[in-house]
């Protein structure tokens, strides 16, 4: 390390001391340079970094020359990782040879290849076994060391003493592999994990090698053939690929140890876990298990006993560390084996876990075949160097993340699960200073002790516990006020059309909620703009209120007429941008389309009924009955794939017989009708324009202008119903459900209307994304809200008409406010929720209109859109793990919601560069893709297309899984791949894809 003293002479580019040398009159340039290299630090501007430059220092690669070892310390990838940091990388000719890494390869990698001396006597030098004496030179490795360099390499520091005394004398400075804390930050540098990894998938294969039979049951022509049953013993690394690798051919896996977590383990892998009757913990520090207590022993061994008697292939991995193996099984129990099993010793090395076994050695014993192997891994060269290699070269990024110079720091003051804990556990030898073992970390996390119950909590639990009779009471208490409230609702009705009414809601809102829910997730953005296109039915109340000549000579008439105008922007645009969704999802395999012919039922309904008006017939309210069906169908169409363009086709002619029985009810005069197809008109023309312009991925803002066109026509309205029937509330016995109905629907309105102005702000990029936070906010919307239930007592008592007026006036206003005051102290992230939500209100909004007009279409309608954004909105929220509540009020975990320490965020990352993730997808087969709200803005459906398409031609098996939220708006990003070309059959809903993570690739 002294060679760290370098850097304060050559680390500092200072022109004054080197001009100094050449000065005359001083003693003599030795003395000089004496009295100067000592403070030169202080002439120096620039701070001087600890350390040496990675390009000064040498990693050395020998061969191995322990027997039967074929790993390597470095792959040809780390050496090319290394290079690139800054380091010399000398790798000795041939040592990746067993490992099937040729010397060219490390040649390409920016290694040289050299001889062994050359390797050993680098400045830090990374092996896979422990120094040894090297046959060839005849000298032990250690001598051939560079002094005060470092060594790499599982040491074993506590089975070692003589090496650790012969590398002491060297000075080295030895970081122990097999010393790497089993904490969470370490696990990218546990080559223990990492070589038991591969020991315990090789034990399977080995043991299907040399067992008679197959693994997976089998019944062909010949019999019927057993699956295998494998005993593992021990759920560490090694254990618990040992029971993937084999439940993964098909056997019967049953895993015993002694620790709870361990056994959730292997049962999560779909092995047996077994459990002895003693109950015991058998958690220990530093992942092994604890030694158990003699009566935990004995159970212990009666249950491997019984075992023995039904499996035909035994693992065992159990170790105590620096102890000798423990011995599970012993004569008595293998010789009770069924001929022809197999036994592999994962404990081998530190003497076995059977009493049978001869280390290293494969025999068979009374006919069961015996694997003793000590070195499974270096028995799969090629995948253990890789990984040990990985292994290295996080390590020594990890301690010395400095970009320049290489250092590190050791300390015997850290805390647990520190990366000062990491070095300190893995640093045994400093500069020939044996500071094995570590000192015990600060701040180790303890686990919680059970406690035990008192009599009297117990007793409580048992108080609180619901018994079938209360959980039956309940349900009926629910039932009771219900029905009770439906009795009230009936009394309370001023007229028979009024209880209608509410029928024909509560049936509406009954199938509309069945309806919404069989919607495929994927066509959830379909679903929110056709309930768009078909909530613009707020055209029907408009022109229900119309007068006048070819233009409105009323105030009320004219606020009619906006709202007409404004609704008929909705119907079209909304069905346009649907169908343009729609078409997307083509597939080239799909059969042709003849959507044409739906023109064929829609021409019939409307001139038919046209045709039986002529006739005489009122046919008004089976038109109305007619058009809410077909909007159901809109719905219910959006189900699947197949037939969501019949449903948009039924949606189309719906709101088409809707408006055309309005027309036949009203019987307008020829000028009149000029003014209403003038109004919708225009409306539709706009519709069709912004419709057919807008860019898929800015639809969500869409859906919300749109929505704001709805709550604006519906507070339009309303006042224009007040004004209108005004003048007959003192001889109208359901006045006051008309004042009622009037004020709760601009209530509504407003809010919608505001509110969806924000959310377009906020998505168009016209406001700032993040919340809103205003301070006493809550207590704001409060006062807002309480202002607005307040508004309708005057509104109810005072019969004048300006009262009336002005109270509407300010609900208008109160309710604009609070549309704006709750929907801008929502992020960004959370718009998926508040469309959908406002999405609901304008159907809730519709259907105040349907119970002020009574008009039993509006009803229908309002309660399809009510319902259909209600659940999209429960979906959402629950997608989230949030409440309705917690989105709404917003401000979700900020400071005002918030409090105390903020979760650590613990764990291990890998970066991986182009190159890397090229590799990993070239070599996965399984490969499911989860794209978010970066693929809407960055508009990467197009090159994710073309990667997908790529993948597919090459047979690799490409899906997609969808977030619920993933995006500004339900479903959007189906939308966006399905624009790019992406088949909608691989994009899935993650409910759906989740239960195939686990065998999936990439």
């Amino acid at each position: 390390m002294a060679n760290l003293l370098k850097t304060v002479m050559t680390g500092c580019s200072c022109p004054l001391l080197s001009n100094l040398g050449s000065c005359k009159g001083l003693r003599g340039k030795k003395n000089f340079l004496r009295t100067f290299h000592t403070h030169q630090a202080l002439w120096c501007k620039a701070p001087i970094k600890q350390g040496i430059p990675y390009k000064q220092l040498t990693v050395g690669v020998p061969k191995e020359i322990f027997q039967n070892e074929k790993r390597v310390a470095l792959s040809p990838a780390g050496v090319q990782s290394l290079v690139k940091q800054g380091f010399n990388v000398v790798v000795e000719s041939g040592a990746g040879e067993a490992s099937k890494f040729s010397d060219d390869h490390y040649r390409a990698a920016g290694a040289q290849i050299q001889g062994a001396k050359e390797a050993l006597a680098s400045d830090l030098v990374v092996k896979v076994r422990a120094p040894i004496v090297n046959p060839t030179l005849g000298v032990h490795e250690v001598d051939l060391l560079k002094t005060s360099g470092t060594l790499i390499s599982f040491i074993y520091p506590a089975q070692n003493p003589d090496l650790l005394n012969k590398l002491s004398k060297r000075k080295t400075t030895v970081l122990a592999m097999d010393q790497v804390p089993r904490v969470t930050i370490a696990q990218g540098y546990d080559a223990l994990s990492s070589m038991a990894n591969i020991a315990g998938y090789k034990a399977v294969v080995l043991a299907a090698n040399h067992f008679g039979r197959f693994f997976t049951g089998q019944i062909t022509a010949a019999g019927k053939v057993p699956p295998a049953k494998i005993l593992i013993v021990g759920g560490g690394v090694a254990g618990l690929a040992s029971a993937g690798a084999a439940k993964s051919m098909g056997a019967i896996v049953r895993g015993f140890d002694t620790r709870a977590a361990a056994l959730e383990q292997f049962k999560s892998l779909g092995a047996e876990p077994l459990e002895v009757d003693l109950k015991e913990s058998g958690e220990g520090q530093g992942g092994y298990a604890k030694e158990m207590s003699k009566e935990f022993i004995e159970a212990e061994m009666k249950l491997f006993a019984q075992q023995c008697k039904e499996v035909d292939i035994l693992i065992s991995t159990a170790l105590i560390p620096g102890k000798k193996a423990p011995v599970l099984f012993n004569k008595e129990m293998i010789e009770s084996m069924k001929e022809g099993s197999v036994v592999v010793d994962l404990a081998a090395e530190a003497g076995g876990n059977f009493e049978t076994t001869r280390p290293g050695e494969l025999y068979i014993h009374k006919g069961i075949t015996h694997i003793g192997y000590t070195d499974l891994p270096s028995r799969m060269a090629t995948q253990a160097s890789t990984l040990y290699s990985n292994n290295i070269t996080k390590l020594l990024k990890a301690i010395s993340p400095d970009k320049d110079n290489f250092y590190f720091d050791v300390k015997d003051d850290f805390d647990f699960g520190t990366m000062g804990h990491v070095i300190r556990g893995t640093v045994v030898m400093k500069d020939g200073k044996v500071i094995f073992p570590a000192p015990t970390p600060k701040n180790i996390p303890q686990g919680t002790p059970v406690k035990q119950k008192t009599v009297a909590e117990l007793e409580a639990e048992k108080a609180a516990t619901i018994t079938p009779f209360r959980k039956t009471m309940t349900s009926a208490s629910a039932y009771t006020a219900g029905l009770t409230g439906i009795l009230g609702l009936g009394i309370a009705a001023p007229n028979l059309a009024f209880s209608q009414m509410v029928t024909t809601f509560g049936l509406a809102g009954i199938v509309g909620y069945h309806t919404v829910w069989g919607v495929t997730p994927a066509l959830h953005s379909p679903l929110m703009s056709v309930t768009n296109a078909i909530s613009g039915l707020t055209a029907v109340g408009g022109l229900a209120l119309m007068g006048g000549h070819l233009y409105p000579s009323t105030t009320s008439q004219g606020l009619a007429a906006l709202a007409t105008f404004i609704s008929s922007v909705n119907i079209a645009g909304g069905f346009l941008v649907t169908q343009r969704m729609l078409d997307m999802f083509k597939r080239p395999t799909d059969p042709p389309e003849y959507n044409y012919l739906y023109l064929l039922p829609a021409g019939t309904f409307v001139g038919g009924y046209l045709a039986a008006l002529y006739s005489g017939y009122d046919i008004e309210q089976i038109m109305y009955l007619g058009s809410g069906l077909c909007c159901v169908g809109a719905l219910a169409g959006l189900s699947t794939q197949g037939t969501a363009r019949l449903g948009n086709a039924l949606g189309m002619i719906g709101v088409a017989g809707g408006l055309a029985a309005t027309l036949g009810v009203l019987k307008p005069a020829p000028e009149l009708l000029a003014q209403m197809s003038g109004a919708m008109a225009l409306g539709g023309t706009i519709g069709l324009t912004i419709a057919k312009r807008i860019q898929i991925s800015d639809l969500p803002q869409l859906v919300a202008a749109f929505h704001s066109l709805v709550g604006l026509a519906a507070v339009l309205t309303c006042i224009a119903e007040y004004i209108i029937e005004y003048p007959h509330f003192a001889t109208d016995a359901a006045a006051n459900l008309t004042k009622i109905v009037a004020y709760l629907g601009t209530y509504i309105g407003g809010v919608t209307f505001s509110g969806s102005l924000i959310a377009y702000g906020k998505l168009q990029g016209l406001l700032k994304s993040a919340p809103l936070l205003l301070p006493g906010r809550h207590g704001l919307n409060a006062g807002l809200l309480a202002a607005s239930v307040g508004g309708i007592i005057p509104f109810m008592l005072d019969p004048s008409f300006t009262t009336g007026i002005m109270c509407l006036g300010s609900v208008s206003a109160l309710s604009a406010i609070m549309g704006v005051t709750l929907t801008a102290a929502i992020g960004g992230a959370d718009m998926p929720v508040v469309i959908t939500v406002l999405n609901s209100y304008s159907g809730w909004a519709l259907c105040a209109e349907g119970f002020l007009l009574n008009n039993n279409l509006l009803t229908i309608v309002g309660a399809l859109i009510g319902s259909s954004g209600a659940i999209l909105s429960y979906i959402m929220c629950v997608a989230m793990n949030r409440s309705l509540a917690n989105v709404i009020l917003g401000g979700y975990g900020t400071t005002s919601t918030a409090g105390g320490k903020p979760m650590e965020i613990s764990g291990t990352h890998t970066e991986i560069n182009l190159d890397n993730a090229i590799d990993m997808i070239r070599e996965a087969n399984s490969i499911i893709i989860t794209p978010g709200y970066g693929l809407c803005a960055a508009k990467a459906q197009y090159p994710i297309a073309d990667l997908v398409k790529m993948l597919t031609e090459q047979g690799k098996k490409v899906r997609f899984g969808i977030h619920p939220v993933a995006g500004r708006m339900p479903g959007q990003l189906n939308v966006l791949l399905a624009e790019a070309g992406v088949p909608y059959d691989i994009v899935l809903e993650m409910d759906e894809i989740n239960h195939d993570f686990p065998d999936t690739d990439f």
